[in-house]
């Protein structure tokens, strides 16, 4: 089961985010894209599991963003009982409320730690006290952050991260975005990913996009279908 957990949302020009803008399908009825903050809860038999810990509380003060905790509570579970926190990257917003988890390991991919803490200045990457050096996730989806790692949850769900921002970005291989360290990398592994999804069944999420889906094949091209939930 995958809970997701939304620490806020704003919605902005695509233009802010992306080198274009995006299919009317895919703005509200302002023509602008949601972005969402957060992570995701998932439980096994065995293990609680957050994926990311969303952009934290007054990370932008004169905006709506810090409700990761209370989505935490709603969904049953308290930070003391989590046990494994995985990270997707370590950019800021991925990382705002990893000091709640205090019974937690936590986990990032080698090369993200090395590019974000090893060989970074304080004021380029997250402090090296803030998290714990742990092996990694197998699967990477580099370009956005050298490291960037996605997540599949058993056999039906993957969380793309920040590999997608957005459903358009799956359908196009011509998107580029203004936060990815390598954008045409980024933009290659993108497509690798859509064309590895698509017509393959399984849910899709993406953390800055509210909502899941599944990426579907129609008359040779891509095609999106949102999900009633992720869950």
């Amino acid at each position: 089961m995958v809970t997701p957990l939304s620490d806020g949302e704003l919605h902005i020009p695509a233009q802010g985010l992306l080198n274009r803008d995006l299919p009317a399908a895919f703005t509200d009825a302002d023509g602008l894209m949601a972005v969402n903050f957060g992570g995701y809860l998932s439980r096994t038999a065995d293990h609680v599991v957050v994926g990311d810990t969303g952009i934290g509380g007054g990370a932008i003060p004169e905006l709506p963003i810090g409700s990761f905790p209370e989505r935490l509570r709603k969904a049953g579970v308290a930070p003391e009982d989590v046990d494994t926190v995985i990270f997707t990257h370590l950019h800021f917003d991925h990382v705002g409320w990893s000091a709640l988890f205090t019974n937690a390991l936590y986990h990032v991919h080698a090369i993200d730690w090395k590019y974000w803490v090893t060989d970074a200045t304080p004021e380029t990457g997250p402090g090296r006290e803030d998290f714990g050096a742990i092996p990694a996730p197998e699967r990477l989806a580099p370009g956005h952050s050298p490291g960037h790692c996605i997540v599949e949850v058993g056999d039906d769900v993957v969380l793309l991260a920040d590999a997608a921002h957005n459903p358009a970005q799956l359908l196009s291989d011509d998107y580029r975005s203004a936060t990815d360290v390598d954008a045409e990398l980024a933009a290659q592994t993108r497509a690798a990913l859509a064309d590895e999804l698509a017509g393959s069944g399984k849910l899709i999420a993406m953390t800055h996009h509210p909502g899941a889906g599944r990426l579907e094949v129609e008359a040779g091209r891509r095609r999106w279908a949102y999900a009633p939930s992720i869950e």
